[in-house]
């Protein structure tokens, strides 16, 4: 009897500490300029759990961003500067079984943004730009490439008609400086 006491006692103390290991998703990053591919600092990178804001964390200089998801919630991942185009994404981790294959998921998302400006319409970015869920048949979370792919050749039209506004509006703001009247200097004459 004392045997079988001990024999529970050391499968418990074996066992414990591979139970405070609980399953996570890690999702990281870059955040970085469309055009330019510079790192951008000061996005914020805001997780929504199941409709609820749960945490907001801001690119430092060299754009990186980190978050830890856990399984069987479904994840709204928002991109936010007061100047840039406001983008997001959907991450489904509600299928995810109990007892996954594997300790955690990685996954890296690398986000590009570019200028807002007012009188432009941005409407297509208030849909998700990718989404993510988990699928039985490979037992994993994947994007699902039919949205990318499908988003991508939006994104692509919209930015071909971006583009030539923002050649327009600056070509505007050159010709308003260039043609700006100069007030006419009075001669200071002392006598």
């Amino acid at each position: 009897m004392r045997k079988r006491g001990s024999i529970v006692a050391l499968l418990v103390m074996v066992l414990a500490p591979l139970s405070g290991q609980a399953f996570y998703i890690r999702l990281h990053g870059l955040v970085t300029e469309h055009f330019t591919g510079d790192a951008m600092k000061g996005v914020q990178v805001r997780l929504v759990k199941d409709s609820v804001d749960r945490e907001t964390i801001i690119t430092t200089g060299n754009g990186k961003y980190e978050l830890f998801l856990e399984r069987g919630y479904d994840y709204q991942v928002w991109f936010h500067r007061a100047d840039l185009v406001t983008k997001h994404v959907i991450i489904d981790a509600r299928q995810i079984p109990l007892f996954p294959d594997v300790p955690f998921y990685d996954m890296d998302l690398q986000m590009t943004m570019f200028t807002w400006f007012d009188g432009y319409d941005f409407e297509l970015f208030a849909q998700p730009v990718a989404r993510a869920e988990y699928r039985h048949s490979v037992r994993n979370l994947n994007w699902d490439v039919d949205h990318t792919t499908a988003f991508q050749a939006k994104a692509g039209r919209f930015m071909v008609h971006y583009e030539r506004e923002v050649a327009t509006r600056a070509k505007k703001a050159t010709m308003t400086a260039s043609t700006t009247k100069r007030g006419r200097r009075k001669r200071v004459v002392d006598f």
